[in-house]
């Protein structure tokens, strides 16, 4: 039989929540009003589930989002009516206010705000399990306020790291597009301007064969490479991607330490924020472990749990995982001496960001001049290409 979940009033007023096995929801509905509750709301389990929208909302709205609400809360707004008011707000996007809309409709309906959030499928579950704690122990507002700061943190390094690249990212497209232009405009225009048969290099032959291609198949050939940069994209937003990413960084040393130092960064920010908020170690290794986005540090979670089930400390756990340095598990080891996890995650979470800042640096610097050196190589290249082409079609006319 399918289960349901409900929200139910006992006659002394107080709320409870649970779950209970029957034949349909009329027939469960029934057997707690056997039990003397009114029910309040009640779903199948199954339809509990959580959406999957195709595109997520931006860090930066839910750390906003989470600031002001901590903000209503504290001030003694009512929950229900704070969401209304942030529905309403022009600085978030239209998709998110609707769902900011749905959280309401579902909190109006009995609902949690951690299962409300939960339901949208917006929300990551290191959002959900810090208000599930957040609401038990009766300090949303602490909560919400860590929340945000947390998302603030992540939306500032990523910010940091897109600015970086930002100016070798902006060489690559100005070069390939004058790339484009001379080898599939200029050059056949110039070859056709001769109108002469003459021998070409292979390569400015290559050139005229695809320009030649590529004029009379353009209008399949344009939708097909948007459906695979299409294709490319939704695949390295996915899980699969996490692991096409470090497979890729292999091939690039410094890379693959600056991935390897983010995962360590995002993983001690997440258990720290989720320890301080009174989630289960377990399930604050889980999760941070998911946010991590270190294949590496998610293969080793259930086996690091385990350890932690059987009542090894988090130092031991940490060290014999053999994926994090010394640093990390020395200092996690002060925390729980000290009764400071939180605290010590932040700062060991704080000196990976400064370490991921730096090497963003380092790699830029690296990069900017290989660029520039492999475009300024390549049109070279194809200048001097175009210079034999042209000093043979000299040489077939004035013949």
């Amino acid at each position: 039989m399918p289960l349901f979940r409900y929200v139910a009033m006992e006659g002394s007023g107080r709320r409870i929540r649970g779950v209970i096995e029957a034949e349909n929801k009329l027939k469960a509905i029934s057997v707690l009003g056997e039990r003397g509750l009114v029910v309040v709301n009640i779903e199948e389990e199954r339809a509990f589930k959580k959406k999957s929208p195709f595109f997520s909302v931006s860090v930066a709205e839910i750390a906003t989002f989470c600031r002001q609400l901590a903000i209503m809360i504290s001030a003694g707004i009512r929950i229900k009516d704070a969401l209304n008011v942030l529905s309403k707000q022009e600085v978030f996007s239209r998709r998110f206010r609707k769902v900011i809309l749905d959280i309401v409709l579902d909190v109006e309906a009995g609902s949690t705000l951690a299962d409300a959030f939960k339901k949208t499928g917006v929300f990551d579950n290191v959002l959900v399990s810090m208000l599930e704690a957040g609401e038990e122990g009766g300090v949303l507002d602490r909560t919400l306020n860590k929340a945000a700061e947390y998302y603030e943190n992540t939306k500032r390094l990523q910010d940091e790291v897109k600015s970086a690249m930002a100016y070798p990212m902006f060489v690559l497209v100005f070069a390939v597009v004058i790339v484009l232009v001379i080898s599939f405009y200029i050059l056949p225009s110039l070859i056709r301007a001769f109108e002469t048969s003459i021998p070409l290099s292979p390569t400015i032959g290559f050139l005229l064969k695809v320009n030649e291609f590529l004029g009379a198949n353009w209008g399949w050939f344009i939708p097909v490479v948007a459906g695979v940069f299409a294709a490319l994209f939704v695949l390295m937003k996915s899980r699969y991607g996490t692991y096409v990413k470090e497979y890729l960084s292999i091939l690039f040393p410094p890379v693959r330490k600056l991935r390897h130092n983010m995962g360590l960064e995002r993983f001690a920010r997440t258990l720290g924020i989720l320890v301080g908020s009174g989630v289960r170690v377990t399930e604050a290794v889980r999760m941070a472990a998911r946010a991590s986005d270190n294949p590496r540090i998610m293969e080793k979670a259930e086996e690091m749990v385990r350890m932690i089930e059987e009542g090894r400390t988090l130092r031991d756990t940490f060290a014999e995982s053999k994926v994090f340095p010394q640093l990390v598990y020395e200092m996690i080891g002060t925390g729980e001496e000290t009764g400071k996890v939180e605290e010590v995650m932040e700062k060991v979470a704080d000196f990976y960001e400064d370490i991921v800042r730096n090497g963003v640096k380092q790699l830029v610097s690296l990069v900017e001049p290989l660029l520039i050196a492999g475009v300024g190589g390549f049109v070279a290249f194809l200048a001097y290409s175009i210079y034999t082409t042209v000093f043979q079609l000299q040489r077939s006319i004035g013949g």
